[in-house]
Order: structure tokens, then sequence, then C-alpha cells
């Protein structure tokens, strides 16, 4: 049974303006749990026995860290707008449930969830290739990790049996314009995409070793994807989608090499006002590691260091560019918990996919902790809402694919 079109349409069409626009990212995540809220008020009667247990562990994993932020928040008098990346994630997990107990996510609705990110890809790619990375929709590192996660939810379906060939080729190229979206971005904490896509392809190739006339294919294959790629390259190679992260990862070089010399002195740039705060923070841990300093404690602290290593740079972040030190600094354990638990929830909601057969959803999400754990290594993608929308919208899609769906076939 199909979605209704009063549903099918408007997501698709968000869905598709969802790298151009904010509120076309904001208004897809709204609806998807306004229709879930309503879903699971529809179905209250209905017996939850057979409820999927990978929604059940999103659910338990959004709840608790939601609790476990709350304390110190409460302790600190912190905003509460800086919490809403947790409350969307649970009322994403909540709605996710409701949307699940409804109706299945049959293939049709699936496949034009694909084909509205593939739009969004190629859009999305055009428009930081046409105009930079200063104009995206939003802060290009959140922007551009949320990509690679369209990335890797495209990857995932492009590797489906069950659907036809065009399709799952048009997919497979939807994520690779996203990838190059990303690269394109200079957003160098996004880059483990490529690493992903890598492992992926490498692994699907693994799986296919004993079969002879997969190996014959998959020679011919390998041929021709060797000669496009290679084309691909050459041709890429004079355009700004690899120029620009080829001088990014150079100035990265060049602003690590100087920061070895000397902390303070590289603390004026990009990546060397990171390594020096993040050599710094070990100290403002130890005073209070199970609360830490609370917002305001944190924005002290910066402007304390700002001033002693003469760094504009470090003076005009609001944060510490890593999502586990920032969550130390600010809550202490507490915090640290908190980030904790939505990374195991991933990682265990991957377990009980596999387990389950249902590969395609298992990938996705494993996608998405990859790239979630990955770059929050070097930005506090928490402290932008168009980060943490994308996240709850592309998991909740991924768990309603697999919440009633028959295994994967491959």
């Amino acid at each position: 049974m199909t979605l209704p079109k009063a549903l099918t349409l408007p997501l698709f069409m968000l869905l598709a303006a969802s790298s151009l626009n904010t509120k076309a990212m904001g208004a897809a995540w709204v609806l998807l749990v306004v229709v879930g809220f309503w879903a699971a008020w529809r179905t209250r009667q209905t017996n939850t026995t057979d409820t999927a247990p990978w929604i059940k562990t999103w659910l338990i994993a959004c709840a608790i860290a939601m609790v476990l932020k709350t304390v110190p928040t409460l302790y600190w008098a912190d905003p509460w707008a800086e919490r809403q990346g947790e409350i969307r994630l649970l009322l994403g997990a909540l709605a996710v449930w409701g949307l699940s107990r409804w109706r299945a996510l049959d293939s049709q609705s699936v496949h034009r969830i694909a084909h509205a990110l593939t739009v969004s890809s190629a859009l999305g790619l055009a428009w930081v290739v046409s105009y930079g990375r200063g104009e995206v929709c939003t802060h290009p590192i959140p922007w551009a990790v949320s990509m690679a996660m369209v990335s890797g939810w495209l990857l995932a379906m492009g590797q489906r049996s069950d659907a036809p060939a065009p399709q799952r080729r048009l997919w497979l190229l939807g994520g690779l314009l996203a990838l190059l979206a990303v690269l394109a971005s200079q957003s160098r904490g996004a880059f483990g995409i490529v690493a992903w896509w890598a492992a992926a392809l490498l692994h699907q190739a693994w799986q296919h070793r004993h079969h002879a006339l997969a190996q014959r294919r998959l020679m011919v294959h390998a041929l021709w994807v060797t000669t496009a790629l290679a084309a691909a390259l050459w041709a890429l190679s004079h355009t700004p989608v690899l120029q620009r992260p080829a001088q990014s990862l150079r100035d990265a070089v060049h602003e690590i090499t100087r920061s070895q010399q000397s902390a303070a002195a590289g603390a004026n740039s990009s990546v060397g006002s990171r390594l020096y705060m993040w050599q710094r923070s070990p100290e403002a841990v130890a005073q209070s590691p199970w609360l830490g300093h609370g917002r305001d404690g944190r924005k002290q602290t910066l402007a304390t260091w700002a001033a002693q290593a003469q760094s504009d740079e470090i003076s005009r972040l609001g944060h510490l560019h890593n999502e586990y030190l920032n969550q130390l600094v600010d809550h202490g354990l507490w915090g640290l918990a908190s980030q904790l638990s939505y990374i195991l929830g991933l990682l265990w909601m991957v377990k009980q996919l596999v387990q389950a057969r249902q590969k395609t959803a298992a990938q996705i999400i494993g996608c998405i902790t990859f790239m979630h754990t990955v770059s929050s290594m070097a930005n506090v993608n928490f402290a932008h809402n168009y980060y943490t929308t994308a996240l709850s919208l592309l998991v909740m899609l991924a768990l309603w694919l697999a919440g009633r769906t028959p295994r994967d076939p491959r």
C-alpha cells in the first residue's frame, strides 16, 4: 500500500530542496514528525508487541541522551534553545515509532525518496560549485556532513538488487554527486565519506568473489568503472570540485606544520586554532570533570585562551570544534555520556538490522554512525540545527524503510 499523495508529493519536493534551503529540510522533518504523531494516535489501540527492535533501541537511546543532557542543563541554567538537537532527535524517534505502526514504507515510496535525495544531491553540488562553501544554506561543515549522510543513503539504495538497474545506477550517481558536493565544500571533517564509499564497494566485490559469472561481470564492470573514473578524475581535476579539496588539504598540512613549531603561533589558523584548543582542553576538563563549566564558563574559557594565544581565530569561535571535548567542558561526563548514547544506540541498531538481514537499512545507519562519529572529532555539529534535523530525518527514513519490509534480497 503506497503512501497517500498528500504526504508523498510535499515530502518529495521538500527533500529535493533540502540541500538549498534550511526551511525545506526543517519542513520535511516537521511533516514526518506530525504524521508520525498522528499515526501513533490513530493506532493507539494496536498491539505494539510487533514494533521493530531497532526502533525501540533508537527511542531508548534518544530518551537516555535527553535525560543525561537535562541534568547539567538545569544545573547550569543553560538556555534550552541549545538543546534543540536532542529534542529533535527524541521527537523523531517517537514519530518513526508511530509511522512504523501505521503502515510500511513500500518500495515505490522508498524509490521516490531516493529520487528526491538524488535531485537534492545534484542541486547541492551545482550550488556549492557555483557559489562556494560560504554561500551554502547553513554553516558549510554541518551541511557537508549532512550531504555525506545523504551520499551514504543513496549508495546503500544503489546496491539493492530488488530495484531496476537503471534506478540503481541513478541512485549511485546521486550518491556520487553528493560526495563531490562534500569535496567541493572543502569541509575536511566530512571527507571520511570517501573512505566509506571505498569500503562499501570493496565489501560488495568481496561478497561476489566466489561466483564465477559474477567474477567475469565484476572484472568487466571494474574495467569500465576504472576507465570512467580515471577520465572523470582527469576532467574534475580542472574544476573546483577537486581543486578546492586538494588546496584545502594542502592548507591543513601547512597549518599543522606551523602549529607543531609553536601551538600558540599557529593558533590564528583554522587547523591551528583547533589544535591549540584541544591541547588546552584537558586542564579545563580536569577542573570540573562531572558537570563541566556550563555554556557561559566554556565561553569565558575560550576568551582566556584567545587572549593568551593572541588569537583572533579562537576569539570568534563559540565552541571547541570537537563535539566530545565540547561536551566535557560544557557538561562534564554527563554531557559526554549523552553524546555517546546516540553512537551506542546507532551501533546497536546496525547489529540488530544485520541480524534481521535488513542490509540496506543497516548500511544506511552504518554510514550515518561513521560520519557522525568521525565528523564530531573536528566540529560541534550539534550546535547547528540543520545538522541535527538532517540526522533525525535520515535515521527516521532508514528505520521506516526497515520497519516491516521483507528482508533484503541481496
